[in-house]
């Protein structure tokens, strides 16, 4: 689309870094921030804009305290920028794929536990045999949006509904009620659910758990989590130093010999995990190589864990 186009009929728009600064102070909606961005003085930046206000005839932004605020006709613009940004982001991709085999950085969002305890030990052979490549992990249970480039390659528990991302399923596993040999050592003999009243760790808000408990019939509240935590590595280590029973990942907990399963007949909420990545990312080969080295990787731990579980 010819940048004339984007402007009023017969207007010619010779220095793309008029452009560069639109979009820029459009999205950050300061001078300040967009300046950041673009690494320029906020005075050469507030030229540019007054150059571009010039060739369209009117005012582009509201001036506030602290504030640039978009126009309508500025609003407008930018809907028929997404094009050119859209273009912009594939001409992007297409110069990644032409890097050096296996080089840069990848972004792997996952769980906190299976980002921390996981998938270190399956990316190891990876990096081991790649030395140029790099990988970042964003081990947390928020949800990163791969469309959005906030990461690279998704390992989900759901299957992602997006048209534009490639999803392949890797395995099965299993949150199940877990406690430590020593806390099950004193519990009475045949025990049972209501013995673990009072004896529970789980997140600060514990709405999971207690909507967990209600499914299997058990009515739990607040007060029977003696630990609460965000984080699922500090709730696996509570578990572990006997302060209470929490619902853990099967494939995570197995590896963690101290911890023993309990009521599974009860508790077994069955989990597919799903690889996840753009389509055009996956192009790239750095992207393409831990794509599918994480594909085998994954598809060989949730098969053994299956496996074992069943023996």
């Amino acid at each position: 689309m010819p940048l004339s186009n984007v402007l009023s009929s017969g207007v010619r728009l010779d220095d793309w870094n008029l452009l560069r600064s639109f979009i820029a102070v459009c999205e950050t909606q300061t001078l300040t921030a967009a300046a950041k961005a673009l690494e320029l003085t906020q005075p050469t930046l507030g030229r540019h804009i007054r150059e571009l206000e010039a060739l369209v005839g009117e005012t582009l932004f509201d001036r506030l305290p602290g504030k640039m605020r978009p126009t309508e006709r500025a609003a407008f613009l930018m809907a028929r920028l997404q094009p050119l940004l859209d273009s912009v982001g594939r001409f992007e991709q297409a110069l990644w794929a032409g890097e050096e085999e296996v080089a840069s950085t990848v972004r792997i969002t996952t769980s906190e536990a299976l980002g921390a305890l996981v998938l270190p030990r399956l990316l190891a052979p990876l990096l081991n045999a790649w030395p140029m490549l790099q990988v970042e992990v964003q081990a947390s249970d928020a949800v990163q949006n791969l469309l959005r480039r906030e990461a690279d390659i998704a390992i989900r528990f759901f299957r992602p509904e997006q048209d534009d991302v490639i999803a392949v399923s890797v395995g099965q596993t299993e949150l199940g009620l877990y406690g430590s040999r020593v806390l099950i050592d004193a519990l009475p003999q045949g025990y049972t659910p209501h013995d673990l009243k009072g004896r529970y760790v789980g997140d600060i808000g514990v709405e999971r758990p207690i909507e967990m408990a209600a499914a299997a019939g058990y009515s739990l509240q607040r007060a029977d989590f003696r630990f609460r935590s965000m984080s699922g590595i500090a709730q696996m280590q509570a578990v572990e130093a006997g302060i209470g029973f929490a619902g853990l990942l099967a494939v995570v907990a197995a590896d963690r010999p101290s911890l023993v399963r309990v009521f599974p007949e009860l508790v077994a909420q069955p989990m597919s995990v799903w690889l996840c990545a753009h389509e055009d990312l996956r192009r790239s080969p750095r992207m393409r190589r831990v794509f599918d080295h994480l594909t085998v990787s994954l598809r060989q731990l949730f098969d053994a864990a299956a496996k074992a579980s069943a023996s």
